[in-house]
């Protein structure tokens, strides 16, 4: 049996998931270049689930979606019963793929809001580093909170400062416990303890 009615799967396909579940009761991704499914041997009956995929789709999502209807096959159900649910099964698997598919979008929309925040909050700290109003020390602490981790060139380049100015203040933020270093790389980075 089969919903749609006009649902073709290869035979060698069919042969390949019968072999793979070699009347063990299991279930099996299948993913292939051209074929995805996922299947489900129930021994009681005898009978190899198979729900066709789409490209995209993640076989683990719909392991719920064949255990119902392996449980549908204990009831002693009619080949119209049978067909019948197998139909609301085909269309429950959609909203599997649509909830899937929405909590994909939602995340990914409050990503790109996190990356024009970061974004902006960028463009501000610059503009506020690249104003005059700045101490040396002031400009380093800013530079720090912007980066996870600089070198001392890396901070002497942004800054314009020679290396030997800007190594007096990170010995004197480090002497604070402002800031900490990482001798193995020779880095700093704010020190939150």
């Amino acid at each position: 049996m089969r919903y749609p009615d006009n649902l073709e799967i290869p035979d060698n396909v069919v042969q390949q998931i019968q072999i793979s579940h070699n009347f063990t009761e299991s279930h099996i991704i299948t993913e292939e270049k051209e074929w995805s499914s996922v299947s489900f041997y129930n021994s009681e009956k005898e009978i190899i689930i198979v729900l066709v995929l789409e490209k995209y789709d993640d076989g683990n999502d719909f392991l719920v979606v064949l255990e119902e209807f392996s449980k549908e096959l204990a009831k002693e159900l009619n080949e119209e019963a049978l067909k019948t649910h197998m139909e609301s099964v085909f269309k429950f698997s959609f909203t599997v793929f649509r909830a899937r598919d929405a909590v994909f979008t939602k995340l990914s929309n409050e990503m790109a809001d996190l990356k024009m925040k970061v974004f902006f909050y960028e463009r501000r700290f610059n503009k506020v580093l690249q104003s005059a109003e700045l101490n040396d020390r002031t400009t380093i602490l800013y530079l720090l909170s912007m980066n996870d981790e600089l070198d001392v060139e890396g901070i002497a380049k942004t800054t314009g400062r020679k290396k030997e100015v800007i190594e007096d203040i990170l010995k004197e933020l480090l002497e604070k416990d402002v800031i900490a270093h990482d001798p193995k790389k020779d880095i700093y980075y704010l020190k939150f303890t």
